[in-house]
């Protein structure tokens, strides 16, 4: 009963990617017909069709939706052509996609070792020896955020909640394993309570890749020369 209502409910969404085409007729005929069971197709994988509905990964495709949501990858593959301001969309896109990973790559080496300390993985002495450890990749996450930030990729309220989130984190690990006491005022900042001073970012907003001299080719900038000669003549002739 499972596979069947996963059949129908994999036919419905084809029927309706058809409507948005425009292919009504040919997709209302669309049938999936499933000669194994769910979790058998050809190639071993183990796929289920509940699963694949349900946007779930098994060891074989962990990595597949990631790339696809949160890598710039597949942007430009889409279609065979785009227009101009697609294009333009697309760049920007991918330049955000490029910064956003860039901070979370460092927030993910200081929160991995906190796990790990947590789980009992990583094993400081003390206070002292767990914040000369974290101190180094806790700084390079907070810069690395307040150059995106700078950027204009994220916004300085978001940039700032990161950073903060990240020094709660710290204090929180550090309360667990009974280095430090829970502050009194609940109000009080993580990074006061664990004595931590935030780096200094003195790098200024930098012009993107494609504003600079050099980015475009010779064939980039005859064909945009073409496209301006050709716009110029359809509005002579109107």
């Amino acid at each position: 009963e499972g596979v069947l209502a996963a059949a129908a409910l994999l036919s419905a969404a084809v029927t309706a990617a058809g409507r948005r085409r425009g292919v009504a007729k040919a997709a209302s005929t669309t049938s999936v017909v499933l000669v194994k069971p769910a979790g058998a197709f050809v190639g071993g994988t183990g796929h289920t069709v509940q699963g694949l509905l349900r946007g779930e990964e098994d060891a074989v495709s962990s990595g597949i939706t990631m790339r696809l949501r949160r890598t710039c990858w597949n942007l430009w593959f889409k279609k065979s052509t785009y227009k101009n301001r697609r294009k333009k969309e697309l760049r920007n896109r991918s330049y955000n996609i490029q910064m956003i990973n860039r901070y979370k790559r460092a927030m993910r080496v200081v929160t991995r070792y906190l796990k790990g300390v947590r789980n009992g993985r990583e094993n400081p002495a003390n206070f002292e020896e767990f914040m000369a450890t974290v101190k180094d990749d806790l700084d390079h996450a907070c810069l690395t955020i307040d150059e995106v930030c700078v950027q204009g990729v994220i916004k300085k309220e978001g940039a700032a909640g990161r950073k903060d989130k990240l020094c709660w984190y710290v204090r929180r690990v550090a309360i667990e394993k009974g280095w430090l006491e829970p502050p009194e005022d609940r109000f009080e900042k993580s990074m006061v309570t664990i004595g931590y001073k935030m780096p200094v970012n003195y790098k200024l907003r930098e012009p993107r890749p494609w504003q600079l001299p050099g980015w475009k080719s010779p064939y980039m900038l005859k064909r945009e020369f073409d496209e301006w000669k050709e716009s110029k003549k359809q509005e002579a002739a109107a």
